[in-house]
C-alpha cells in the first residue's frame, strides 16, 4: 500500500504491543516501485453480440423529455382504457389465484418431502 502513496513512514515503525520491544529500526526497508500493468488481450466473444442491440429502440427528436413525456401518454392511455372488474369477474380472479398459490405449495411440499425420504435412506 505504501508504494502507491509514500509519505515516508515505515511499517515497522508501528509497536506491536504483543511484544516487549519498543525499539525502531534506524532505516525503513526500500519499496519497490509500482510496474505499470501490462495490456491485457481483447477478450473476444464466441458470438457476435451485434444481433442482440435494439434497433427498433430509436429516441423521438427533442430528446429525453420527449421521449419520457411520450411514454407518460402512453401509460396514461393503457389506464384509460382498464375498467374495474365486476364482482363475478373479481371472484373469479381471485379464485384462479389461490388455486395456483395452493397448487405451487403443494408441489414443493412433495418435493421437500421426497427430498426428506431420499435423505434418510442415504
Amino acid at each position: 500500500m505504501d508504494r502507491f502513496l509514500n509519505l515516508g513512514f515505515c511499517e515497522s515503525n508501528v509497536m506491536d504491543t504483543n511484544q516487549g520491544s519498543t525499539e525502531k529500526p534506524d532505516e525503513c526497508p526500500q519499496v519497490e516501485e509500482a510496474k505499470p500493468e501490462e495490456k491485457k488481450p481483447e477478450l473476444k466473444l464466441p458470438i457476435d453480440i451485434s444481433k442482440f442491440k435494439m434497433k427498433h429502440f430509436k429516441m423521438p427528436e427533442g430528446g429525453v423529455l420527449v421521449w419520457i413525456k411520450t411514454k407518460i401518454n402512453e401509460y396514461k392511455r393503457v389506464l384509460a382504457i382498464t375498467k374495474k372488474p365486476d364482482n363475478e369477474e373479481y371472484k373469479a380472479i381471485v379464485k384462479a389465484s389461490g388455486l395456483g398459490i395452493i397448487v405451487i405449495g403443494m408441489l414443493g411440499f412433495i418435493i421437500t418431502m421426497i427430498v426428506q425420504v431420499i435423505q434418510m435412506f442415504t
